[in-house]
């Protein structure tokens, strides 16, 4: 039980442990009485604007009711299901750090030499 309730945080974005910027923001609603999957390509977290949703995590034992304001952090690789009991959709949403696609930087510095040593050649 200690452990699940480091799981499950209310709203603090002065947090050292907090999700880095930049960030992206995904916005989304569950339907009644339907359950959503999604896998976690990196750390994020699921916060609820309005309902109280169910979620449960692949391997894991524990269920967790996550009520509006709360937060649940999910690990990199993390299956979860997400569902809601509600007769209403719930909102929630995925904060996750903003990934640039590998070597992207070396690609881009690479673009401005390759410029920069062509206007020098002519």
């Amino acid at each position: 039980m200690d452990q699940a309730s480091r799981l499950v945080v209310c709203r603090d974005r002065c947090r050292t442990d907090a999700i880095a910027l930049p960030s992206v923001e995904l916005h989304f609603t569950v339907a009644p009485r339907r359950t959503l999957a999604w896998r976690a390509r990196h750390d994020a977290e699921i916060r609820v604007h309005d309902a109280t949703l169910w979620i449960t995590r692949l391997g894991s034992v524990d269920d967790y009711w996550i009520r509006t304001g709360d937060v649940l952090r999910v690990q990199r690789g993390d299956r979860i299901w997400i569902s809601t009991d509600d007769e209403r959709p719930a909102a929630a949403s995925i904060t996750t750090v903003y990934v640039t696609k590998r070597d992207a930087w070396l690609a881009r510095a690479l673009a401005q030499l390759r410029t920069m040593l062509g206007e020098r050649c002519r």
